[in-house]
Parts: C-alpha cells; sequence; structure tokens
C-alpha cells in the first residue's frame, strides 16, 4: 500500500495537465483513507486485547487455525503419508486469515511488550 501511495505521489508531481493532476490526487487520498481504514483497524484489536475477555475468543479461533495449519505443514514434510487437511470454506477462511494475521502483527507485538514489562518489574 505504502508503494502504491508513493507511485501515487509521483504521478501527481508528474503531470502535465490538470486533469491528470485530478485523477492522482484522487487517487492520493483514496490510498490515504485506505491506510487510515487499516490504522483503525488496528487500533481496535490492540484496544480489544487489553481485556482479557478478548483473549477468550481469540484463542477458540486461534488454537484450531493452527492445529490445522501445522497438520498441513506435517502432512507436506512427511510426503503427504498423513491424511489430507480439508480446505477451509470460503466464509471460514475470510476469518482465518484475519486471525492468522493478528498472531503474528498485532498478537506477537503485545505478547513480546508483556515479557518484556513483565521482566522489568520483575527487576524492581
Amino acid at each position: 500500500m505504502v508503494g502504491q501511495l508513493t507511485q501515487a505521489y509521483k504521478a501527481k508531481l508528474a503531470a502535465s495537465n490538470e486533469t491528470e493532476r485530478l485523477i492522482a490526487d484522487a487517487t492520493v487520498k483514496q490510498l490515504e483513507a485506505a491506510v487510515q481504514a487499516q490504522a483503525n483497524q488496528a487500533g481496535v484489536v490492540k484496544e480489544g486485547m487489553q481485556h482479557k475477555a478478548f483473549w477468550i475468543p481469540w484463542l477458540l479461533a486461534a488454537v484450531p487455525l493452527s492445529i490445522w495449519f501445522a497438520w498441513g505443514v506435517a502432512d507436506s514434510t512427511l510426503n503427504g503419508s498423513l491424511p489430507d487437511v480439508a480446505a477451509l470454506p470460503p466464509q471460514l477462511k475470510e476469518y482465518a486469515d484475519a486471525v492468522w494475521q493478528n498472531i503474528f502483527y498485532v498478537g506477537g507485538g503485545v505478547a513480546g511488550l508483556q515479557l518484556v514489562a513483565s521482566a522489568i518489574r520483575g527487576r524492581k
């Protein structure tokens, strides 16, 4: 997304007429809105992660998804000798993608910060 935004700014600067400049300006505004929407979504997730009740449904989704993924990796590693893993239905796949991204992007960061904070508290 950042690369697209940079290209849109370059197109705006390189516009040779008013029409090209307006089109590039509209593209820039659209991309800036998308970046802001992603930031808002991340903020909602981060805020939700501050509450312990958030982790119960999150773990109900993340643990089976991780097991499903690990089974697929193990099956691939063992050259298909394990029973096949079923593909996720499209509706569940969309949700699983969001959970999977949060495991690595937001969840890892929050867990890391909590470990650092625990270590600092333990030294006092």
